[in-house]
C-alpha cells in the first residue's frame, strides 16, 4: 500500500511536470515584444506631436519672456506706483496660467490619443500574429516575436487615414 502511494505520487509529480513543460512550450511561442523608444521615433502622430509641443513651449516661453519685460518696464516707469506693477503682475502671470493650462490639457489629450492608438494597434498586431502576451523589447532577454513593424504600420497606415493636418490650441487674447 505504502509503495502504490509512492508511486502514484511519483506518477503526479511526472504528469504535473509534463505539462507544465508542455504548456510552458505552448506558451513561448505566444509571446511578442514591441520596440516602444523604436515606435514613438518613427510613429508620424507621435512625432507630430512632439514638434507641435516643442513649437508650443518655445511660444509659452517667449510669452513668458514678454510678460516680464512689461512688468520690468511698468516698475521702471513708474517707481513710485507699486499699485499698478503689481496689479499688471498679477493679470499677466493669470493670462499666462490660463494659457499653460491650455497647453497641459492639449498636451494631455494628444498624449491620451496617441497612447489609445497605440495600445489598439498592439493588440491588432498580437491578435493578427495568435501572440498572448506583449511586452516591451527590453523586458524580454530571449526569445519571442518582434511585432514592432506590425504595429507601426498599422499607426501609421491609421494616422494618416485620421490625422489632422495640424493640431491647434485655442488661442485667446
Amino acid at each position: 500500500m505504502k509503495r502504490m502511494m509512492q508511486t502514484l505520487l511519483v506518477a503526479g509529480t511526472v504528469a504535473v511536470m509534463g505539462v507544465s513543460t508542455l504548456a510552458s512550450t505552448a506558451f513561448a511561442d505566444a509571446i511578442g515584444y514591441v520596440d516602444f523608444e523604436k515606435l514613438m521615433g518613427e510613429y508620424d502622430r507621435a512625432q507630430s506631436f512632439m514638434a507641435d509641443a516643442k513649437v508650443r513651449e518655445a511660444e509659452l516661453r517667449k510669452l513668458q519672456a514678454d510678460y516680464v519685460k512689461q512688468i520690468e518696464e511698468t516698475r521702471k516707469n513708474a517707481p513710485k506706483n507699486p499699485v499698478a506693477s503689481n496689479t499688471l503682475e498679477k493679470q499677466l502671470n493669470d493670462q499666462l496660467g490660463v494659457k499653460v493650462q491650455e497647453y497641459r490639457d492639449w498636451s494631455t489629450s494628444q498624449q491620451k490619443s496617441i497612447d489609445d492608438s497605440l495600445q489598439a494597434a498592439v493588440k491588432d498586431a498580437a491578435k493578427t500574429r495568435q501572440i498572448n502576451v506583449v511586452l516591451a523589447r527590453q523586458a524580454v532577454f530571449e526569445g519571442g516575436v518582434d511585432i514592432t513593424s506590425d504595429v507601426l504600420t498599422r499607426l501609421n497606415t491609421t494616422a494618416s487615414a485620421t490625422m489632422p493636418v495640424k493640431t491647434t490650441m485655442p488661442v485667446k487674447k
